[in-house]
């Protein structure tokens, strides 16, 4: 049986290039090439090559609710899982509202969205904010009532600026990690601790001596501790002469290995009382725990030491 094969080419003059296409998806088209608005109810599928438009409706019907234009402002309504208008939520010891009726988050009008307000500020806590919301560049934005974040030391001081607040003390606190957050901390009148100590913290040693020593303890730390010698004063009286060696160790003095604090010779006599305030421009510390603060001297020399400093 015969019979006639029409083909379809190109618009081209004289082409017999055959437009493509085949039995499952048809002709091949150009859509790029359609003009004006292509409207259908039909899914796209996972990976077509095609983007959609997403028409904003009022829930009832197919008409646009507006078209947007550029910096335009969207209202969303919320709905719960039946599609019912929620109007307010319920918050733990408050509510909320959808109008920002309950709180004024910004004074430029219209402004906000959605945002929530508590009941009674004067029970807020942790995670409880006054109101969140929109400002008028589109910013998220929360107001908290500042005075409920005001803790008074002993003050009616309120408001701006912000006050900081230090960990009191009276003694030095446990040492944290490295790269660990430590609190700033100060003394219990709240002179905030930028360098040494709180008086309360202070240890003190005074020692005379009056004959060949031979390391002795003058400062025996608590277990784990370390030594900070922050003031060291050393008279001499008498008529003997003698080397005097101060230092951190756990044994006898060794030249190079245990860590000096003073060194120097005294020579009294009837007429001198040589001795000797070193300036301590700041603390000189023990490199070793439970080292203990000693002297050494070389012969039996009149001595008053006095040591001041702390333990950490």
């Amino acid at each position: 049986m015969d019979y006639q094969y029409v083909k379809l080419v190109d618009g081209t003059a004289d082409s017999t290039a055959k437009i493509p296409g085949d039995a499952t998806n048809g002709l091949d088209v150009d859509v790029t090439r359609v003009q004006g608005t292509v409207a259908a109810n039909a899914t796209l599928q996972a990976g077509s090559a095609f983007a959609g438009k997403v028409q904003l409706t009022d829930g009832t019907s197919d008409a646009t609710i507006r078209n947007l234009a550029a910096n335009d402002a969207l209202n969303v309504a919320i709905v719960d899982g039946s599609g019912a208008h929620v109007t307010s939520f319920a918050g733990s010891g408050g509510s909320s509202s959808t109008d920002g009726a309950a709180f004024t988050p910004d004074t430029t009008a219209a402004t906000t969205v959605m945002g929530f307000y508590q009941s009674s500020p004067s029970t807020l806590t942790s995670g409880d904010v006054g109101a969140i919301g929109l400002d008028d560049q589109r910013r998220v934005k929360v107001t908290v009532d500042n005075s409920t974040l005001d803790v008074a030391h002993d003050a009616v001081s309120t408001g701006n600026p912000v006050f900081i607040g230090h960990h009191a003390l009276a003694a030095m606190p446990a040492a944290v990690a490295a790269n660990d957050r430590a609190r700033s901390v100060s003394d219990v009148y709240g002179r905030q601790l930028v360098a040494h100590i709180d008086p309360g913290m202070q240890v003190w040693k005074s020692g005379n001596y009056t004959s060949t020593q031979t390391s002795t303890i003058v400062w025996d730390p608590a277990a784990g501790k370390k030594i900070a010698v922050t003031h060291l004063q050393v008279d001499s009286y008498g008529t003997t002469a003698g080397r005097i060696i101060i230092y951190f160790g756990t044994g006898a003095y060794v030249e190079g290995t245990n860590q000096p604090v003073f060194k120097g010779s005294h020579a009294p006599s009837s007429t001198s009382k040589p001795g000797a305030l070193p300036p301590i421009g700041h603390a000189l510390y023990s490199a070793t725990a439970d080292a203990e603060l000693r002297i050494t001297t070389d012969a039996a020399i009149s001595l008053d030491i006095v040591v001041y400093g702390y333990e950490f």
